[in-house]
């Protein structure tokens, strides 16, 4: 059986800032032919009283010029066995990136080294590492460089998941170089090489990794050209042989309007949706001192506060949506300018508009039990969770036809589809799209009532990509054991 180490800067329930920590805590699980271990560090602000965590080991790695002591803990959730890297000295933290570019370079090129010191120190030798994001790109390198001299990585392989290609965790080179111990032809013409002699270790890992991954075949398609590729669309072209797109899937064990427990006041399923969803509508419009009004047409913005997730396009185009009777609730943490915008959207609309500019879990399901529609005008989407998560709980999407949205949310026409989709990224469409779902709202409940139905009974679970992924281990594994031969 394939052995695999998933290796994540987070993984819900003990850690999670977005959807990485979502795929973590549910793709090692599903993924049935293959043993899929999930590595992580041990931040101080993680919630470790959800299980009982099991000291393992101890062991030293040289970083920054001295031996630092790396503690191991062990626990198990969902079936899956959990690795904890515990190092005060630079997983003490509010949360895990907290935007400071040099804290985060320095915490995480520590993961890395302490990784590669862990696996020898613990006698494991898994075939494969999947790594995810910019926060494991070094690793990629590692292996690489490391496996040509030293037996206990010689059949080690690595997968690199691209959740965002936005975030790049672009550094000092020098500082870089002189925690990794790379050598100099990695930031010089190979994989860490960037501009202004700076690292980049989202590249790095894109450079390195014998298999390239992200999250939805469209995104893959999209991030080799240049308008999505964030300078990197050259480089994915040059390897494309080896990139693929894998569909994010939905543990519908966690996300279920009928055993969800943030969902105080109820469960519901598809027989009862209706009124399931207004028992969670009234509660916010009480609480945000909306109308209180059944019929009232309840759409959800729950995402990050980036200019990602299109926050200024529902801004400009506030006053048409809420026009015609509409409410519309903004949740999801983010930078100051868009935090400042929502928040202003609110004092602009009062009574229609309510803004919660933080992340929480339990409120955000809440929120997907009572609204109507969800709302994702992205520029751009790699996969998207949310739209997944809301068709679940009968929540309607409407979206911007890109990356995963556009693999995942099928146009609602002629008594099919799954949502309500737009193509140009402006107001005028994305009020067309609204206004489209309002109309059947009001005006045919039974057509909306079906709507529902197709989207609460959509099978969006892991169980399609979870065998792509298997079948990527497991290739890849007697690729390498092929290639020793």
């Amino acid at each position: 059986m394939t052995q695999v180490l998933f290796v994540t800067a987070e993984c819900a329930p003990f850690i999670k800032a977005g959807g990485l920590g979502d795929v973590a805590a549910s793709l090692p699980g599903a993924v049935k032919g293959c043993e899929v271990r999930v590595v992580l560090p041990y931040y101080s602000c993680m919630n470790d009283e959800i299980t009982e965590f099991a000291f393992h080991a101890s062991f030293v790695v040289d970083f920054e010029g001295g031996r630092r002591r790396v503690r191991v803990y062990r626990a198990e959730r969902s079936g899956v066995e959990h690795y904890f890297l515990q190092a005060p000295d630079y997983f003490t933290c509010g949360k895990p990136y907290d935007g400071d570019c040099g804290v985060e370079t320095r915490r995480f090129a520590f993961f890395a080294c302490a990784l590669m010191a862990a696996l020898p120190a613990l006698g494991y030798r898994p075939d494969i590492l999947h790594l995810n994001d910019w926060h494991t790109g070094p690793l990629a390198a590692m292996i690489a460089y490391r496996r040509r001299h030293d037996p206990f990585y010689a059949n080690m392989r690595t997968i690199f998941t691209i959740h965002n290609l936005r975030y790049q965790g672009v550094c000092d080179r020098d500082y870089m170089q002189y925690c990794t111990r790379l050598p100099d032809e990695v930031f010089d013409t190979g994989g860490m090489a960037w501009y202004d002699r700076t690292a980049n270790p989202m590249r790095c890992g894109l450079y390195y990794a014998d298999r390239v991954t992200t999250v939805s075949e469209r995104y893959a398609e999209e991030i080799q050209q240049p308008e999505f590729g964030e300078g990197m669309d050259g480089l994915l072209r040059e390897r494309s042989a080896v990139v693929s797109g894998i569909v994010n899937g939905l543990d519908y064990e966690v996300f279920s309007p009928e055993a969800d427990t943030y969902l105080t006041r109820g469960h519901y399923g598809p027989a009862d949706v209706r009124e399931g969803k207004w028992r969670y509508k009234e509660q916010l419009q009480r609480e945000f001192g909306l109308r209180i009004d059944r019929d009232a047409f309840l759409a959800a913005s729950i995402s990050r506060l980036t200019d990602q997730k299109g926050i200024d396009l529902i801004v400009a185009a506030a006053g048409q949506l809420v026009s015609r009777g509409a409410q519309i609730i903004i949740t999801g943490d983010g930078d100051d300018r868009h935090t400042r915008m929502v928040n202003e959207l609110a004092k602009r609309f009062p009574g229609q508009i309510a803004a919660y500019p933080v992340f929480n879990e339990a409120f955000s399901r809440i929120l997907y039990a009572a609204a109507d529609a969800l709302l994702m005008p992205s520029r751009f989407e790699p996969c998207g969770l949310s739209q997944l998560i809301a068709m679940r709980y009968g929540t309607v999407p409407i979206v911007r036809r890109t990356g995963g949205l556009r693999d995942t949310v099928t146009p609602c026409e002629g008594g099919a589809g799954l949502g309500f989709v737009f193509d140009g990224y402006t107001p005028g469409e994305f009020d067309a799209a609204f206004a489209a779902a309002e109309r059947l709202y009001h005006g045919d409940r039974r057509a909306w009532d079906a709507l529902i139905q197709r989207d609460m009974r959509a099978d969006f679970s892991w169980d399609a990509s979870a065998v792509r992924y298997e079948a990527l281990y497991d290739g890849l594994r007697d690729e390498a054991l092929g290639a020793s031969r």
